[in-house]
């Protein structure tokens, strides 16, 4: 029977798409419940009417890690269903908003570009669910592929394949340019490869129209002609030929692509320009510092710390952290002079397990000791990696119990309450929710150790 049960739950979480069992969280009332021939469902639905929870003894809670951002979260129950999400995903293994996105996350994935990452047949036309996805993540998918702010999730290494066999001359690649470093380059070979550098052909994305973005032009192919890559310029003996812009790179710098020759010198690329290109810029931080660059480039929150000493001081704490997973944090936040004209806010928090790193700084504008408090978690968040365990400990009654309402509601629950300083506590659980932190907050006596 505990075998039987066991099956039960892991195909209720496949068709709910949920990366955690439906024991470990429940918010489905039965009036909500759009899945009809699951026993189980029904179950758990009665007893969320009726405020009661069950607790699984020697079951396992099946909690799919490794992704960012579950589409759970971006998405309701009821859409999930209503919009084909759930019988578009069901069995491929997606859970997560990143498995749809470029290897930068930046963009979305073209629709015909998820083969080459999931299990979906992307062949036909462009389905519903998808479409629907789109208009969530992108303010107008017909101007461009790039996401909302809010959903731009960092480099996703993993998805990059890097292996590159047998190059050879006419082979295409996407690369980061040695003497530049800045942005990739997408290239063509012109000689076959000499140890460890190869010289490629610069090109660039032909462009039809300049009012909207590259993203949403086909991915055509056409010779730069002169740009900032050079390092060599031939020169046919006709005087009539174009400068080619030639570079010598790096073989483990690049990244493999396909591309067919259509008319007119132009070549089409079989993935997304900006997905090409992406995978590249992958590669190229993967082998080097990856500790650095995902401090500053994916975690955007990071950019809006001013001055830049404290942005510094939180990247370098940050930096610390990267290889721990288990992190234990006292958090205070501080009010003075508040019957004056100089009322100062500030906060803080120590890091106690499993290194000893402190930080401190003043808080401006509508100053209130909840604010501050609550600001010294948000900063402390901020510098913890990516699925890491977080024990904090506060000592503001108001933010435990205020983390503990809302800790269970999805974004969209959040973004409907009605609790103070909400656009603050939606920061706070978007950085756990994005980077799948489990965090718990205990309540302390004020300035204990």
């Amino acid at each position: 029977m505990k075998d039987i049960f066991e099956i039960d739950c892991k195909q209720l979480q496949s068709e709910l798409l949920s990366n955690k069992s439906p024991l470990a969280t429940w918010n489905i009332s039965l009036k909500d419940l759009q899945v009809k021939h699951y026993l189980l469902a029904h179950v758990l639905a009665l007893l969320y009417n009726n405020m009661l929870t069950i607790k699984s003894s020697g079951v396992k809670v099946n909690q799919i890690q490794g992704g960012l951002l579950p589409i759970v979260e971006i998405c309701t129950h009821k859409e999930i269903f209503t919009n084909g999400i759930s019988k578009g995903l069901k069995g491929k293994n997606v859970y997560f908003v990143n498995q749809l996105m470029s290897s930068d996350g930046i963009h979305l994935l073209r629709y015909k570009d998820l083969k080459y990452r999931t299990k979906i047949n992307t062949q036909g036309r462009i389905p519903n669910w998808f479409k629907f996805i789109e208009t969530k993540l992108i303010e107008d998918p017909l101007k461009s592929k790039k996401v909302k702010t809010d959903y731009q999730l960092g480099y996703n290494i993993h998805s990059v394949n890097t292996k590159i066999d047998n190059l050879k001359t006419k082979n295409w690649i996407t690369t980061f340019h040695d003497q530049i470093g800045t942005k990739p380059i997408i290239g063509r070979v012109l000689d076959n490869p000499n140890e460890d550098k190869i010289r490629i052909e610069h090109w660039i994305q032909d462009l039809e129209n300049d009012q909207i973005s590259p993203s949403v032009q086909l991915p055509i192919l056409k010779k730069c002609e002169g740009c900032e890559v050079k390092m060599n310029q031939i020169r046919n003996k006709r005087s009539n030929t174009k400068v080619r812009c030639i570079a010598d790179i790096n073989i483990e710098n690049c990244v493999k692509v396909n591309a067919n020759s259509i008319q007119n010198d132009r070549y089409i690329a079989d993935i997304a320009i900006y997905e090409a290109l992406a995978q590249a810029e992958c590669k190229y931080y993967e082998k080097t510092s990856m500790n650095e660059c995902i401090i500053e480039k994916v975690n955007g929150l990071f950019k809006y710390i001013h001055p830049s000493d404290y942005r510094n001081a939180l990247i370098e704490i940050a930096n610390s952290l990267m290889q721990e997973t288990d992190i234990e944090i006292y958090t205070d936040g501080s009010m003075k002079n508040i019957a004056t004209n100089e009322i100062m806010m500030g906060c803080a928090f120590v890091i106690s397990a499993p290194i000893k790193k402190s930080f401190n700084c003043g808080i401006a504008d509508n100053p209130s000791s909840n604010k501050a408090e609550l600001m010294a978690v948000i900063l402390s968040l901020m510098i913890c990696p990516k699925a890491a365990n977080v024990e904090i400990y506060s000592d503001s009654q108001w933010v435990v119990n205020i983390f503990d309402d809302l800790n269970f509601l999805t974004i969209k629950d959040i973004e409907r309450s009605k609790v103070n300083y909400k656009v603050l506590w939606l920061c706070l659980f978007k950085i756990i929710r994005i980077y799948s932190l489990k965090v718990k907050i205990t309540k302390v006596k004020a300035h204990s150790d």
